[in-house]
């Protein structure tokens, strides 16, 4: 047999042997225009999997363009760990039981917190005066600017809905935050909803706040059940110290300015169950 010929022979077979033993898992998060976030993803991935050479871990990147796509894709251990917002992981964790472990502080903040708020000359000073009234929500799929709020306003006994329901909240998506405060002056709506970085932007005069919420995670880290307990922790300590070295803090900036990861807290914990 020709020496050249064998040669490459036993690489094709030591390579076809070697990703054969290999574990390949999948990283991403929910984004309507995936490729806004392949690359700062990717940026992760690459950075993970060289941490995990050892272990023989490979890491790919998949952005579902929606929830049930994420959930989809999950069932089918077509992704493995998911860092989104607080509403969309809960969603997701409801349908195939996700593991939630860490926050991501995004942007460089931990978390922010869900501000109600409505004109400064209104008779409105808490939720339960909402009743009747018009409310304007950010979109959908906010977490600060939706869920949290909607949830809220029916724990308090309130029922939203756009039917002739008697004394039903009804309400609207302003889409933006200029747009809800806009409407909140011009008495398109009675209240709107915002976050407290984005209500510090607002001119005060103007306007009053009648409810905050307790610090919510700017966004959560979660691992299907595809991965076994000793890889979680091991990528988790990945993640932990980022922050702590060079090479990890540039990727942290190519990752949408994030901070740093870190274990969740009890108030942490707390907003998961409130809210679940």
């Amino acid at each position: 047999m020709n020496t050249h010929y064998f040669l490459k022979t036993v690489l094709i077979v030591l390579l076809f042997i070697s990703n054969l033993l290999s574990q390949t898992i999948t990283i991403g998060t929910i984004d309507s225009e995936p490729e806004n976030k392949f690359s700062k993803f990717e940026a992760l991935s690459d950075y993970l999997q060289n941490k995990l050479k050892k272990n023989k871990i490979l890491i790919n990147v998949e952005i579902p363009k929606d929830i049930n796509t994420a959930i989809s894709l999950i069932k089918n251990n077509k992704l493995d760990i998911f860092i989104d917002s607080v509403y969309p992981t809960l969603v997701v964790q409801k349908a195939v039981g996700l593991s939630i472990d860490s926050k991501r502080w995004k942007k460089g903040s931990e978390g922010y917190k869900s501000v109600i708020f409505t004109n400064k000359k209104s008779k409105i000073n808490l939720i339960e005066d909402l009743r009747g009234k018009r409310i304007a929500f950010e979109d959908e799929f906010s977490t600060s600017s939706y869920f949290i709020p909607k949830k809220v306003i029916e724990k308090r006994g309130l029922i939203l809905s756009n039917t002739n329901k008697n004394n039903a909240v009804k309400f609207s998506f302003a889409r933006t935050e200029n747009n809800a405060a806009t409407w909140v002056l011009y008495n398109k709506v009675d209240v709107a909803v915002t976050d407290d970085l984005t209500y510090e932007s607002f001119d005060k005069s103007l306007f009053k706040v009648i409810y905050k919420s307790k610090l919510i995670p700017r966004h959560l880290v979660s691992f299907s059940k595809s991965i076994d307990f000793s890889l979680k922790e091991k990528i988790l300590d990945i993640l932990y110290k980022m922050h702590e070295n060079k090479e990890g803090i540039e990727v942290l900036k190519l990752f949408s300015k994030t901070k740093k990861f870190t274990p969740l807290n009890k108030n942490d914990l707390d907003i998961i169950k409130e809210f679940k």
